[in-house]
């Protein structure tokens, strides 16, 4: 009787023992998960701390009421830049969530469904069980094509966004050439809305030009050689008096104004009115805008899917007692209900768009020289990436006092964001 005592001693130690490892090796575990933590946080504390330190000197006002300026570094500010990231956003916001949000509700709330095919039935007679075959196939067809969009949708929401900057490039930016190139001083050949065509000459009064209507002149250079009417940078029209080398300049300063050097050359120069609108869009503020639209779309659909789902089935299945359709359903309670998580999905997917510089490096490039934001459609901008970038990039140690400052500003902007979606998220859950 001795030796079965014995057997579950041992077997109650080995237990034990193997109870202390789990324990242990459980408890190694912990640590090092906190390990882990404690050093992610510790490094995200040290570089918001010297981006601080480094940037706190250039936070102030004008950092948001200036533009770049490469004369005064010490002035500069990202005015031009915040105003660009607006217009920029407000495009992809424009393009990305109505299609996003409808395709979601698409391939979440109308899935595909066996076809009847009754009106056909009746037309074209091939018998019941031919009918019932092709219905089956149809249905399988549409099944798998559901899921492949699904597939693919989930793909793309984690491509790198430059390559939707380069798909960019080629769709919205070029449009395969399909509408021609547009050149630096030749007009696009598809253009629409308000554009007045000059030639931009330098006259005698520093730092001004003149603008001589292009006419029907076609020459991409103009040369002065004889005085025609062009319009001051007021918007008056004068007669344009010519100054030859060697001999005295004008005095008057409204003289010189209008004063050109005989021989001198302007290239061509559009001004254009708020709408004016061409095709291919070239590197302009709606082609970047687009551009991110295609970046956020699938983070989007996904966002916009997931809140749909959240909504029970007992919902849907008592508004399809009572005798309502699909789409009464889906307006009138699968989408009320999701709002919270649609719009969270939305807000998040902005701030996404908002600190992206890749594809608007790609679109729209590095340069900075903007004072102001977009005048018109065609128009290119600057977004605060991108100024970060550039800043960044720059050997002076104001430009980089500058660039951590900017840091500073978008991250405020992007926990602002967020913090505005966890509000509606939960204002909205409450109603």
């Amino acid at each position: 009787m001795s030796i079965p005592i014995a057997l579950e001693r041992d077997d109650s130690v080995a237990e034990a023992a193997k109870a202390r490892r789990r324990k242990q090796l459980s408890g190694w575990f912990y640590l090092l998960c906190v390990a882990i933590a404690m050093l992610s946080v510790v490094v995200l504390v040290v570089l918001l701390v010297s981006i601080s330190v480094q940037g706190s000197s250039s936070l102030s006002g004008d950092l948001l009421t200036n533009s770049h300026s490469e004369l005064q570094p010490e002035q500069a500010g990202m005015w031009s830049a915040i105003l660009g990231t607006l217009f920029i956003c407000g495009v992809c916001a424009l393009a990305a969530l109505p299609l996003g949000i409808g395709t979601a509700v698409f391939l979440e709330e109308f899935k595909p469904q066996r076809p009847e095919l009754r009106w056909l039935r009746r037309v074209i007679p091939l018998g019941e069980r031919n009918w019932e075959h092709i219905c089956t196939l149809l249905y399988k067809g549409t099944r798998w094509m559901h899921g492949f969009v699904q597939l693919n949708i989930s793909n793309l929401a984690g491509v790198p966004s430059i390559v939707y900057g380069l798909l960019g490039l080629s769709l919205f930016v070029y449009m395969f050439n399909a509408f021609g190139q547009i050149t630096v001083n030749e007009s696009a050949g598809w253009e629409w809305g308000g554009v007045q065509h000059y030639y931009q000459v330098l006259s005698l009064e520093r730092g001004q030009v003149v603008l001589i209507p292009q006419g029907e002149r076609t020459e991409t250079t103009l040369t002065v050689d004889e005085p025609m009417m062009a319009l001051l940078p007021s918007g008056e029209e004068v007669e344009l008096a010519l100054w030859t080398p060697g001999t005295p300049k004008p005095k008057s300063k409204e003289l010189r104004q209008r004063t050109v050097r005989a021989g001198a050359k302007g290239g061509r120069y559009s001004r254009k009115d708020w709408y004016y609108f061409r095709l291919p869009f070239g590197r302009s503020f709606l082609a970047a805008g687009l551009t991110l639209a295609l970046v956020i779309l699938p983070v989007v659909i996904i966002a916009s899917q997931e809140a749909l789902r959240s909504v029970p089935p007992s919902m849907r299945e008592a508004s399809l007692g009572l005798g309502a359709t699909t789409w009464q359903t889906t307006r009138n309670v699968c989408l009320p209900a999701a709002i919270p998580g649609i719009m969270t999905g939305a807000i998040l997917s902005m701030g996404r768009a908002i600190g992206e510089a890749a594809p608007i490096l790609v679109i729209l490039g590095a340069a900075i020289a903007k004072n102001s934001g977009p005048k018109h459609l065609m128009d290119d901008a600057v977004t605060m990436p991108v100024l970060i970038y550039n800043w960044a990039g720059r050997q002076q140690e104001v430009y980089q006092e500058l660039a951590a400052a900017a840091i500073i500003v978008l991250l405020v902007t992007l926990l602002l964001i967020n913090s505005l979606a966890i509000y509606l998220r939960h204002r909205l859950s409450q109603n």
